[in-house]
């Protein structure tokens, strides 16, 4: 298993909600968590992804508990073997699309050959070249998504968690990279882990067994 969570429980304001979570994810899986606004399930998402602490339980990756790794030891397994792509994208404003997009490589000593890199990731999501010297507020939102998307393929991770990753693209623009996900998991064999409210993305990527749905924090059967 690539994902061991036990009994992921979570509050907000003394409110329950994530109530005692058990899932197991194998390497190379396409996943779809869907369900309604509140449900809980990017606060599930980022729990995964070690991002934020749950009040009750555990996480695994790869047999080691994400929540006991030093800082030090998470920060360098986000910055080479998982990565995210946020619902609000999470560009940083004062770095070029292109900075943004090259940054996981910068922080882990691989800049050589980047922007060739970059280019081409921007080339596949329709990014264009002139988008690339501008800032995230200069972009349309569907732009920065795709920017936020390229960030996070640049360096092949072998784990992705994508929350609502075409949710300001348009249809073609949804396709291409609803495609392009299908292709890393199954040529580049990355676990991918995503969030989407549309039926249609989750039943374009996976299969009916891979697509789970949560409810009031709890994951229905």
């Amino acid at each position: 298993m690539i994902i061991e969570a036990k009994g992921i429980k979570k509050n907000y304001n003394g409110e329950p909600c994530l109530k005692g979570i058990d899932l197991n994810v194998e390497k190379g899986r396409f996943l779809t968590v869907m369900g309604a606004s509140g449900s809980g399930k990017t606060t599930l998402l980022e729990i995964l992804a070690g991002i934020r602490l749950p009040d009750e339980g555990s996480v695994k990756i790869n047999g080691k508990d994400v929540f006991s790794m030093p800082d030090r030891e998470i920060a360098l397994m986000r910055h080479t073997y998982t990565g995210i792509v946020y619902q609000n994208f999470s560009l940083i404003d004062t770095l070029s699309a292109m900075d943004n997009i090259i940054l996981p490589l910068a922080l882990s000593g691989k800049k050589k050959g980047a922007e060739e890199l970059a280019k081409s990731w921007a080339e596949r999501l329709n990014i264009p070249l002139s988008a690339l010297g501008k800032f995230p507020c200069k972009l349309s939102g569907g732009q920065q998504q795709r920017v936020a998307l390229a960030r996070a393929l640049i360096y092949e991770p072998e784990l992705l968690f994508l929350d609502e990753p075409t949710g300001s693209l348009d249809t073609k623009n949804t396709f291409n990279v609803l495609d392009i996900l299908k292709e890393v998991n199954e040529n580049k064999g990355t676990t991918i882990i995503q969030i989407t409210h549309s039926k249609e993305a989750a039943e374009y990527v996976c299969d009916p067994c891979d697509i789970l749905h949560i409810k009031d924090g709890v994951i229905l059967q």
